[in-house]
């Protein structure tokens, strides 16, 4: 949608005149845009923004074609409000301040992370698959290709006899790439995460071993179970798509179950997932504990962006560590406020450092790729 069209469509919400057809097709917009510049603010800011947007709201702010927009879902005032997704002057409100922070520093530009990844085959070789080219790989094995930019995929091949040949699909720091599997189950590996797999799934099982990030959307077999095995936890497939999150910085394991079912087995405890639970494996006590998930912000990674909800800055940096291969140190203690907001995955670093300094809570110092957080 051009900007035309969305600055019509605030301006007819605003107004009240909005049809129930502009509606949706503002709501469409809303969910599926792809730059996700919105706002960034700290739980202490949260009530000074919604009734400085209030204001702007009930003042009725002329809006003219020639302003960028961005559309806002609000959540502080009456429950009306509530249904109606706020438009704001993010540009006006925040360019200033934005050219402000970071006027006089002189930067190299910190590039978003992108489609990489190595294959280490069973036989010791290792493939850059960044830099390899689409078709058979040289893997000595006609059923694995690079089907795409960030994809590789293998078919069930007759000539694999036994399925011993485990592969392991790792990407780096910076790094993000998918696979399909010979069973036609798909996993996408997020920065610094791991799969090992058989070329070819035999016997009563099909087993693989993650690290880091993966979401799984298996084909489901109730012949040949599809079980993952991440740190201590165990996955079973019963039809469905998960994540699975095992960094070990998150000291545990956490499945998130977005459809179908799952067991998850940790030790001599088992725990069965409906869509929208997750399931988080404590290191330390060894417990499983079932909760509810937030499934925009868990499949985000996935989706193409972050999304911030009450997140402390700790949380944060290592989300962008991960994601744009930096070294982060923190000058002083870490501060108690939530942060909130979304923001793509696609955007340079200094444009994601620039919305969480926008609250004021936090500041960075930039020296290469080191980035030093202070208060």
């Amino acid at each position: 949608m051009d900007e035309k069209r969305i600055d019509y469509l605030a301006h007819q919400l605003l107004t009240r005149k909005i049809s129930a057809t502009e509606r949706e097709e503002l709501d469409e917009w809303y969910n599926t845009f792809a730059s996700y510049e919105l706002y960034i603010y700290s739980a202490l800011k949260k009530q000074q923004f919604s009734d400085n947007l209030y204001q702007q709201i009930t003042k009725k702010i002329d809006i003219t074609p020639r302003r960028r927009v961005i559309y806002y879902r609000y959540v502080g005032i009456a429950a009306s409000l509530l249904l109606v997704l706020s438009i704001i002057f993010y540009r006006v409100f925040t360019n200033k301040q934005h050219r402000q922070t970071f006027a006089n520093k002189s930067l190299i530009e910190i590039k978003p992370g992108s489609d990489r990844a190595q294959l280490r085959l069973a036989d010791g070789r290792t493939l850059d698959l960044e830099k390899a080219a689409e078709g058979v790989l040289p893997t000595g094995d006609q059923s694995v290709k690079k089907a795409g930019k960030g994809l590789i995929t293998y078919s069930d091949s007759e000539k694999i006899a036994d399925g011993s040949d485990y592969n392991i699909l790792s990407t780096p720091k910076g790094g993000k790439f998918s696979i399909k599997l010979s069973d036609g189950t798909l996993a996408i590996l997020d920065a610094s995460s791991s799969l090992r797999y058989p070329s070819r799934f035999t016997g009563a099982n099909r087993m693989v071993e993650v690290s880091g990030q993966v979401y799984f959307e298996v084909v489901h077999n109730a012949k040949q179970p599809f079980i993952v095995k991440a740190a201590g936890q165990t996955i079973r497939d019963l039809g469905t798509h998960f994540n699975i999150n095992a960094y070990p910085q998150e000291k545990g394991v956490k499945t998130t179950l977005e459809e179908g079912a799952v067991s998850v087995q940790d030790g001599k405890h088992t725990v069965f997932l409906k869509p929208g639970q997750a399931a988080w494996s404590n290191n330390n006590t060894g417990n499983i504990t079932v909760v509810e998930a937030d499934l925009e912000e868990v499949l985000s990674w996935k989706n193409g962006y972050f999304r911030f909800n009450d997140e402390r800055i700790g949380n944060i940096m290592l989300q962008l560590s991960n994601w744009y291969d930096i070294e982060v140190s923190y000058a002083a203690n870490l501060p108690e406020d939530g942060f909130n907001g979304t923001i793509s995955r696609s955007k340079n670093l200094t444009e994601v450092l620039a919305m969480l300094e926008r609250t004021g809570i936090i500041h960075f110092k930039i020296e290469g790729r080191r980035i030093t957080v202070l208060p």
